[in-house]
């Protein structure tokens, strides 16, 4: 599920993309299209310390992430959990640098673990067809 899921979020690129929902203030849902890292088997998140996503990270942890939609359709990875600030430099030096220092150079791009607590890969069988069917793998901490 674990290869699934970084193939899904990274998709052939040298970057991954997904879209992280958060908690604002107020209670509601909010979406941030994201670029997320797999390093060191984990999976980990800049985040840009003046945005919105960081205060709601720091204020409430809780957070979910989705792949981005893939050009064939037909496949999906999602997982929800809590982020956590990680302020070692050091640990922050390795994923900058599993990243091919793209992500993390700034002093303004905070860290964040992610600590899954459900995940769910979704394959459809006949998709696009007024047959397709959901096939679930789901995995919980």
């Amino acid at each position: 599920m674990a290869a699934a899921g970084e193939r899904l979020l990274y998709q052939n690129a040298d970057v991954a993309g997904a879209y992280l929902a958060t908690v604002a203030a107020d209670g509601g849902p909010r979406l941030h299209p994201i670029f997320p890292v797999v390093a060191a088997g984990q999976l980990w998140m800049f985040i840009v310390a003046m945005s919105p996503k960081y205060g709601d990270l720091c204020r409430d942890g809780r957070m979910a992430l989705h792949s981005l939609p893939t050009a064939g359709g037909g496949e999906e990875f999602y997982l929800r959990g809590r982020a956590y600030a990680e302020e070692d430099a050091e640990l922050k030096a390795q994923i900058v640098q599993a990243t091919d220092a793209r992500q993390g150079n700034a002093d303004f791009e905070m860290l964040f673990r992610c600590e899954l607590q459900h995940v769910l890969h979704t394959t459809w069988d006949n998709w696009g067809s007024a047959a397709a069917w959901p096939n679930y793998d789901k995995w919980r901490a």
